[in-house]
């Protein structure tokens, strides 16, 4: 279609309908208005009028910038007299340039606020960018009609009005599900020490889709003892209208201060699966002289190669020379067992580089022969560990998989095989076995984990003894007819909560993943006992019984999806999966939060007040997990 030349102002509000060219679209209502033809028949009578009777704040605006038209403007044209110039009315460009600005509580500027103040969170801006003078002239030039409203306007009106939508919808999210599971962690910013305390939800929704959110990031005043702790967590929970009931279990690290608040505030806790992990593995370490000598060497090494841009530039040369992969080493922290892994995983890649260089530099001591042979062992005897620590630190792990991963772990240290791969590791193998032991030793006297792993479709009563698997079951029993009487005496759909709970890189890397779940379906295959039972039959009985009878799927598939295809055919059954798989299996989501709350809290923002931090941490999180509607 020929494009059509817009020279009335009134065009600011229509445009041409793409269906039909004989009618124009208002912007305003969407009302389809006839323009009395096509070309030069067309008119904009219509459009007029329908502008003054509808939206007749809009048309007076419109008549002032038709009044403020020149009726004559001169051009100098060089060989062309003004007289020969023809009068003109302003486009709309003429208009825009104009500069007639929205005011600050207008639809199609608010429309702005509301974008500004989400990339702010989104992208970790300071509020102080509506003020900066390269975004203020990008949106002079892109939007010349739109004003940036202040600093105090955004923080004050548009951040407390997002973070009241998406608390309203994930409030409501939260409403449907049969229980929620929480984790908590206690963070102080290293800029301000300000101090804050985490709350994130976790809850299987009624289509059998996990959900998370975070609730609060609160800040923390007073000293962090328990009581303290108790009291912000009751002022969280009552904030959302989260009954005692409702919360089916709280995950936090082993801090005394932590597991007193939790207990006096009596919710059924589970301590960070990855936290316990780390202490085990931590002391394993510290068990053999040797090893100990081994990785602070090589940490002296990795140190020297990160605080020289010289000694980087040099090993990259010779990395090429090589044909190695060109990785730059890897430093460790004390707070994560694994950086110390990969640490020993990228020297042992970088072994043949290191010592070339090395043997050019005096002042530098590498390896002995017997360190390089001592960290290929720890790598293939700490492999499995590491790709435990991968597998539950996802946002998808649930505290179903604990037991058949702390049991595969066991079975993997007893193996022959494994003692023949790491013969300079008596001790640290031993003290492995010890640790698992004596930190996961009340794992299968604890009905949340039990009742989760058998509600598992990839574990169910594969990974737990007979006396396990019985308990596991008798527990559900035992809910069921609770839950069945309450349902009896006030007609409740919602199940009740549990009633109560108690407390290279080298092939031989490669050779221990296979090695280890080998373990991990051996242990599987060697319990698919059958149990007979002589309970008289009812609902749940039948549905259990089918249950087990059921395939059970692959460890990698996704249990969720398993329930929400199977879920009509165990419909009491999957009420209880809703509320024992809800629970992750470690704290891992709210120091992911902190992490989070580090980037807002940077050097251009070391003077943000902690409420305001709040609500950004809370915006960033949640805002696309509602899939930016609000």
């Amino acid at each position: 279609m020929t494009s059509i030349k817009k020279r009335s102002l009134l065009w600011e509000h229509f445009d041409i309908d793409s269906d039909d060219p004989k009618l124009a679209v208002c912007l305003l209502c969407n009302v389809k208005i006839s323009r009395g033809g096509v070309g030069k028949k067309a008119g904009t009578s219509a459009m007029k009028n329908h502008m003054k009777t509808k939206h007749l704040n809009e048309f007076r605006v419109l008549n002032k910038d038709l009044a403020a038209v020149v009726p004559t403007t001169s051009l100098a044209i060089p060989g062309t007299s003004s007289s020969s110039v023809p009068n003109r009315q302003l486009t709309l460009t003429d208009t825009f340039e104009r500069k007639l600005l929205w005011d600050v509580n207008d639809a199609k500027a608010r429309k702005y606020h509301y974008l500004i103040a989400e990339m702010i969170a989104l992208d970790n801006e300071p509020l102080s960018i509506v003020e900066k003078t390269g975004f203020t002239r990008l949106l002079e030039q892109a939007l010349p009609r739109y004003k940036l409203p202040s600093r105090t306007y955004i923080t004050q009106n548009i951040i407390p009005d997002i973070y009241d939508r998406i608390y309203e919808k994930i409030k409501n999210n939260m409403s449907s599900a049969f229980a929620i599971s929480v984790t908590s962690d206690i963070w102080t910013c290293l800029h301000n020490n300000a101090s804050f305390l985490s709350f994130t939800a976790h809850w299987v929704s009624p289509e059998f889709k996990l959900e998370h959110g975070v609730l609060a990031m609160k800040p923390f005043l007073g000293s962090h003892s328990g009581e303290n702790i108790a009291k912000e967590l009751n002022t969280v929970a009552n904030c959302w209208d989260l009954e005692h009931s409702k919360i089916h279990l709280f995950i936090h690290d082993s801090g005394a201060n932590m597991v007193k608040g939790v207990r006096l505030v009596e919710y059924d806790f589970a301590r960070c699966f990855i936290h316990t992990l780390q202490r085990a593995i931590n002391e394993s370490l510290k068990a053999q002289v040797e090893v100990t000598t081994m990785i602070a060497s090589g940490r002296r090494l990795v140190t020297h190669f990160n605080h020289s841009g010289l000694a980087q530039e040099k090993l990259l040369a010779i990395q090429k020379e090589l044909n190695l992969p060109e990785h730059q080493l890897v430093q460790d922290i004390s707070t994560r067992w694994n950086s110390t892994f990969y640490l020993m995983e990228r020297l042992l890649e970088q072994k043949r580089a290191i010592s070339l260089f090395v043997a050019d530099h005096d002042t530098l001591t590498n390896l002995t022969a017997q360190q390089w042979c001592l960290m290929e062992q720890c790598i293939n005897l700490l492999k499995p560990f590491e790709e435990i620590t991968k597998i539950t630190s996802s946002g998808l792990s649930c505290v179903s998989e604990v037991i058949p991963h702390v049991t595969a772990l066991k079975k993997y240290l007893d193996k022959d095989e494994i003692e023949q791969r790491t013969p300079d590791l008596p001790h640290m193998r031993a003290s492995l076995k010890a640790e698992l032991e004596s930190r996961f030793n009340c794992l299968n006297q604890d009905s949340n984990y039990l009742i989760a792993t058998y509600l598992d479709p990839r574990f169910k009563t594969n990974y737990l003894g007979v006396v396990e698997a019985e308990r596991a079951r008798q527990e559900i029993l035992l809910e069921y007819l609770k839950m069945s009487s309450e349902e009896s005496s006030s007609s409740s759909s919602t199940p009740a909560k549990k009633s109560r709970v108690e407390e290279t890189v080298s092939a031989v890397s490669r050779e221990a993943h296979y090695t280890f779940w080998d373990c991990f379906n051996e242990v599987g295959n060697e319990n698919n006992t059958s149990q007979s039972h002589h309970e008289e039959r009812n609902a749940i009985l039948c549905e259990i019984d089918l249950y087990l009878k059921s395939v059970r799927i692959a460890r990698d598939r996704d249990p969720y999806i398993w329930w929400a295809s199977n879920a009509t055919q165990y419909p009491n059954l999957s009420k209880f999966a809703k509320i024992y798989l809800s629970a992750p299996c470690s704290s891992v989501y709210s120091e992911r939060l902190f992490s989070e709350a580090g980037l807002v809290y940077e050097d251009r923002r070391n003077r943000l007040l902690p409420f305001n931090a709040e609500k950004l941490v809370f915006i960033h999180h949640n805002l696309p997990l509602v899939q930016y509607e609000y």
